[in-house]
């Protein structure tokens, strides 16, 4: 897609953080266009849905009410950038839904990278935006109900795409990437840890077995218990399971046969 133009618009009640990310973008994303900035999520619900920007960089953390609450109100659903000082709770719903999230003070080159994120998503079918604006509405009780995730968005090869999370059936993780591994097609890997994904998937059934492997407790069909001790997973796949992961394994099996 040629010379694509995305709309921008800011959402900070900081205006310092406003100005920056303005001059960032204008000097370091020739694909973005800023169209309007706002500084509290009530005029941040209003200029969505007026102007109906492509794309919104959002504060999270704003008096009264905070970026997650604009989300519940807007009829306009753009891609959404999360932006915040603070790494705490709502990372990791960020990492589940958003399109990409900023630790201030934003860094130029991960600017650059959302940028090539969000000409992306914008480029794939119709029914994946959709899907992944039906994710995007229901954060706000993700947040409230981790456990009641039960879609994700990865970003690969093939751009963004939306999971089933019981389609998963383990995740296995080397350095700073994760590969997921699902039920009925090819695994897809992705550029973020395994510590990462444990901390999003794990209030939804999912165990770490070992350093490099997340497994969905859905899947799990048999454990063997030899020398080592190894799951079996629905598909067939055998996986080891280490030493100081085997209590908290075994401590689940008996859980489930009480």
């Amino acid at each position: 897609m040629k010379n694509q133009l995305l709309s921008v618009l800011l959402v900070d009640d900081e205006r310092l953080a406003i100005a920056n990310l303005t001059s960032m973008i204008k000097n370091y994303c020739n694909s973005m266009r800023i169209i309007d900035t706002a500084s509290s999520v009530e005029e941040g619900i209003q200029k969505t849905n007026n102007l109906k920007p492509d794309v919104i960089f959002l504060d999270v953390n704003m008096p009264r009410q905070n970026g997650f609450d604009l989300l519940n109100y807007i009829t306009h659903i753009p891609s959404v950038v999360f932006v915040t000082a603070h790494e705490q709770y709502a990372l990791r719903a960020m990492k589940v839904c958003a399109v990409d999230y900023l630790m201030k003070p934003i860094v130029i080159s991960e600017l650059k990278q959302t940028q090539v994120k969000l000409l992306q998503i914008h480029s794939i079918k119709t029914e994946i935006r959709k899907n992944y604006n039906q994710v995007l509405r229901n954060l706000s009780s993700i947040i409230d109900k981790p456990g009641s995730i039960k879609k994700i968005s990865l970003y690969g090869n093939n751009g963004y795409e939306i999971f089933e999370i019981n389609d998963i059936l383990y995740l296995s993780g080397h350095d700073n990437y994760t590969t997921f591994h699902f039920l009925n097609q090819k695994g897809i890997m992705v550029s973020r840890t395994l510590k990462d994904y444990e901390e999003i998937l794990e209030p939804s059934g999912f165990m770490r077995i070992h350093k490099s492997t997340l497994i969905n407790l859905f899947h799990v069909k048999k454990i063997l218990r030899n020398e080592n001790l190894d799951v079996v997973l629905t598909n067939g796949v055998h996986l080891r399971v280490s030493r100081r992961r085997m209590t908290d394994l075994l401590e689940w099996r008996r859980s489930q046969t009480n």
